[in-house]
């Protein structure tokens, strides 16, 4: 919601510096993209960028839809531009070290997210996504501290809770994982995903029994991959109550 509304002010900014057909086209284009029309979002905002060559938030729209058609390489690219106009821009920071990390450039993600939260310290998703970056580098012990940071600042956000869990599941800290997942599901009791690491870390424990429980529950909420969890080590309670 954050980022939408940031986006949004991009966006009234953009339009109140640029004359009527500029405006009329960036209008259409993100139109085109609420469309999924992703080609011509993408070459309504090049016409702008035509005419405004040093308007970040154009660069940025164009970025949005770049990304949204698989080409993350594109997106960097105009995410780069709108930061060469403005250093301390930090949407073009957050976007452009979103999409270095779905092409598996992680150090350049984290330099991004070290970036944006010099200029919004108070992100939460940039620290939650920094700390995905370094679990990804395996630097566990830095992720659970950026996904805490992340936690006090948005104390609400159920899947910081089950990421810091899973985090701490590598290091074997499974007790206070399945604190974290309770957490979770208290914010949200039909979320599949916390039962889900709830009942594996259980099972991890010998907890077999409860795990098998959370298992089920994660299954009803929709977690497909849980059929195989529960094939695997849920043989006694399947005898007792068939699934």
């Amino acid at each position: 919601m954050k980022t939408t509304l940031i986006l949004a002010i991009g966006l009234f900014f953009s339009l109140v510096t640029l004359g009527q057909t500029s405006e009329e086209l960036i209008l259409r284009a993100n139109l085109k993209h609420e469309k999924k029309d992703f080609v011509g979002a993408i070459a309504d905002f090049s016409n702008v960028i035509e005419t405004d060559p040093l308007n970040k938030y154009v660069f940025v729209y164009r970025g949005d839809s770049k990304a949204e058609s698989g080409d993350f390489q594109g997106a960097i690219d105009d995410y780069t531009k709108a930061i060469e106009i403005d250093d301390m821009y930090a949407l073009a920071y957050y976007y452009r070290a979103n999409n270095k990390a779905k092409i598996n450039d992680y150090q350049g993600a984290l330099l991004d997210y070290n970036s944006l939260i010099k200029i919004v310290p108070l992100f939460a998703m940039g620290y939650n996504n920094r700390a995905i970056t370094q679990v990804k580098l395996k630097d566990y012990k830095s992720a659970i501290s950026d996904f805490s940071r992340a936690l006090e600042i948005d104390k609400n956000y159920a899947m910081g809770w089950v990421l810091r869990g899973n985090a701490r599941v590598d290091i074997r800290d499974i007790a206070n994982a399945i604190t974290d997942y309770n957490q979770a599901i208290i914010i949200d009791p039909e979320m599949s995903e916390a039962y889900y690491a709830r009942g594996f870390s259980k099972i991890l424990i010998g907890q077999n029994s409860s795990g098998c429980i959370d298992l089920k529950k994660a299954k009803e909420l929709g977690k497909v991959e849980t059929q195989i969890l529960i094939k695997e080590f849920c043989k006694e309670v399947k005898r007792q109550d068939p699934w």
